[in-house]
């Protein structure tokens, strides 16, 4: 699942964003109801073998009598009939579509935030990472990634930190082209929500220009 996120600067900075969703074709629910959908029903009474002219089906006693689930260093088991059939499910969204640094000060910083959140049954969780296609920029003229930590005004320097139960940078830090996550859980989860804030400040040889780069993410189950 990636979101392409387009930041333009004048001295002035600005961000557009292209939502991609994957999804899994969804099956087939033996029971629902307006909030919950079973993928497969079991009913732990009665065993044995049921035929008919176009099936056969064998049946088990019941179920495993401590169903649930069971990890070690090198496998994960989910033990019980409705743990074998369960739906993998995966959301991701970004809270906006197009945000502004607008004109920057030498006195001050500049800040956008917005919100990604993921939802996932994934059973180890998700992990979502932040990509750059270069520099923020305006022609061949860049704004400096911040490198020490935080952005600070009358400093030429540009970054982002994310805050939130599952945010994963905590201090103000340059994007790149390789993968940075920003956001990471390690269960699955309904609605994770990450704020996501872009930083920038220039110095007194900030060159005037409306600078930009895209910005892509992509969020995972975890394996």
């Amino acid at each position: 699942m990636c979101v392409e996120m387009r930041m333009n600067l004048l001295k002035t900075a600005f961000i557009a964003l292209i939502l991609v969703v994957v999804f899994t074709p969804d099956a087939g629910a033996l029971m629902t109801s307006t909030n919950y959908r079973l993928l497969g029903d079991s009913i732990g009474s009665v065993g044995g073998r049921g035929t008919s002219t176009n099936y056969l089906l064998d049946g088990t006693g019941g179920e495993e009598t401590t169903p649930g689930e069971g990890s070690s260093t090198n496998y994960k088991l989910l033990a019980g009939f409705q743990s074998l059939a369960e739906h993998p499910t995966f959301s991701f969204s970004l809270s906006e579509s197009s945000l502004n640094l607008g004109t920057l000060n030498i006195g001050s910083v500049s800040t956008v935030s917005y919100t990604a959140t993921t939802s996932t049954n994934a059973a180890y969780g998700f992990t979502t990472y932040i990509y750059e296609d270069g520099d923020l920029r305006s022609g061949a003229i860049t704004i400096d990634d911040v490198a020490d930590g935080s952005v600070t005004a009358g400093s030429e320097e540009y970054g982002i930190v994310t805050s939130g139960t599952y945010a994963q940078i905590g201090a103000d830090t340059a994007i790149t082209s390789s993968s940075l996550a920003v956001a990471s859980h390690t269960k699955w989860i309904n609605g994770a929500a990450t704020t996501i804030t872009h930083r920038a400040a220039m110095g007194p040889s900030t060159i005037s220009g409306t600078y930009s780069h895209t910005v892509t993410y992509m969020s995972i189950g975890n394996f």
